[in-house]
């Protein structure tokens, strides 16, 4: 539960601030980390460098033991050599030589109740160590002791396979201890001054990082709908903000076009619906003033233009429920072939008014015999009607139209030609636009440019392929709808 609210605390801070706090931690954990890696390894050079002095020290005093030739011992006055530079005080070594019985034979110093170990270091030095080295920590039995520990070394006096005798000489580590607390105190206080200086300069540099975002935030708030055409700036660097930075100037380039394609939406809508409502006023006007009324030549009028507006705004609900996305969407396994067959039927009437033949071909390039697809029924037979339909307004009286529908392995594609003018090359681009229209012909065909729009909308829809081109060996044009198979 606490962590659950600490990180729930962490997610509302600013990016500043976590970027900062994640500089900090990773930056102050590594020189944690190095800090303790460097202070071991220069605490044991000390430690080494302590103990080679003492045992060169050990060396000098073993030369002042002497045995005699029978294998007496004879222990003279231990002198302690005070011209050596050493990392201890001299005149506060305890010194002596002890039996591998135990006895202390000799002693320099004052030991008072202090009795080193020795045991173990007879024994590792019968194993072939050179010298033994202890440290005391507990040094309450040594009177007027010098530091909080001893350093203790026991080093072989009869050089023999297993020598009986060991010099063991403990010297405080006064030295080697200030070293360590100034050191500890270094790290105490410098580790945190740094932390410190990383925070500020943790925060200092993402405000500078994060400089550009911010601006370019002020600057889109102040983008309004009437400024579309503004953009943020780019920075010259080549890193992510300026991706940032383009990402959003190229999200402002669609939302403009979108814009401009409503606008451009609106204004057609309003003329195409405008003109039979105006047909229809006038010819009530005429009405009026008429004292003979030829009542079915109005009425039949009248129906035609209503026909129309119905058309128009039928056409603009299925362009609606295709903007509103995957969600409007009813999806089932469907066959194609059944949806150009009612797609055909409805077509008929047209076709016969013209005298154009529907010619439909099934070109089966699959392993198996028939394939189906996972769509919308009613947008995806309205998709099959409107290019079927385009085809045959803009066909020649008595030609042909031929639909065929080719079965592939991963997709199923639907191929509709005609024999027209063709779509000049200026407004090939631009056929699948709101309220476009294609030939050269367009003032003697019936429409409003609506059709190819939603057709394509409906094909995005269904993450599927519409496109248009001219015949390249004759005139017409050829249009292909590709959608993948169940």
């Amino acid at each position: 539960m606490y962590l659950k609210s600490l990180r729930n605390l962490f997610a509302k801070l600013s990016i500043r601030v976590r970027l900062s706090l994640f500089f900090v931690v990773f930056f102050g954990a590594t020189t944690i980390l190095f800090n303790m890696v460097i202070f071991k390894m220069s605490i044991d050079n000390l430690q080494q460098d302590f103990d080679d002095a003492l045992f060169n020290y050990s060396v000098d005093v073993s030369e002042g033991v002497e045995i005699g030739v029978k294998g007496d011992l004879n222990f003279p006055p231990l002198r302690l050599d005070h011209g050596k530079i050493l990392p201890f005080p001299l005149g506060t070594a305890l010194i002596q030589v002890r039996h591998s019985s135990g006895a202390v034979l000799a002693r320099v110093g004052n030991f008072g109740e202090f009795n080193p170990p020795y045991k173990k270091d007879f024994e590792r030095i019968w194993a072939g160590e050179e010298a033994t080295y202890r440290t005391i920590e507990h040094i309450h039995d040594i009177p007027s002791a010098e530091a909080d520990s001893y350093r203790l070394i026991s080093f072989p006096l009869d050089n023999v396979t297993n020598p009986q005798l060991l010099l063991q000489i403990a010297v405080p580590m006064t030295l080697l201890e200030t070293q360590i607390s100034k050191r500890l105190t270094l790290l105490e206080i410098g580790i945190p001054v740094v932390l410190l200086i990383a925070t500020l300069g943790g925060l200092f540099l993402s405000s500078r990082a994060l400089a550009p975002v911010i601006h370019m935030i002020d600057i889109a708030k102040e983008i309004k709908a009437s400024e579309l055409s503004r953009r943020v700036p780019v920075p010259v660097a080549d890193d992510e903000v300026k991706k940032l930075a383009l990402t959003l100037n190229e999200m402002l380039d669609r939302i403009e076009q979108a814009f401009q394609s409503q606008e451009r939406f609106i204004a057609d809508a309003s003329h195409q619906l405008l003109t039979p409502l105006t047909i229809m006023r006038q010819e009530i006007e005429l009405l009026k003033t008429q004292n003979k009324i030829d009542l079915e030549q109005y009425t039949k009028s009248a129906l035609q233009e209503v026909d129309s507006l119905a058309n128009i705004v039928q056409e603009m609900l299925l362009l609606a429920r295709a903007d509103a996305g995957l969600d409007a969407l009813s999806l089932q396994e469907i066959s194609l072939e059944e949806l150009i067959f009612e797609a055909l039927t409805r077509c008929e009437k047209l076709a016969s008014s013209k005298g154009i033949k529907l010619k439909f071909n099934i070109n089966n390039e699959s392993d198996a015999d028939r394939k189906t697809v996972r769509g919308d029924n009613d947008l995806l037979e309205n998709l099959v009607f409107n290019i079927i339909e385009n085809a045959i307004k803009y066909s020649p009286n008595n030609d042909v139209v031929t639909i065929t529908l080719i079965w592939k392995n991963a997709k199923t594609e639907l191929v509709v030609e005609d024999n027209g003018a063709g779509i000049p090359d200026e407004k090939l681009p631009f056929i699948f636009e709101r309220f476009s229209r294609g030939a050269s012909v367009e003032n003697r065909v019936k429409g409003f440019g609506l059709g190819l729009a939603i057709a394509q909308k409906i094909a995005n829809l269904h993450d599927a392929k519409l496109s248009a081109r001219n015949h390249p060996e004759k005139n017409g044009a050829i249009f292909s709808f590709e959608i993948k198979n169940f």
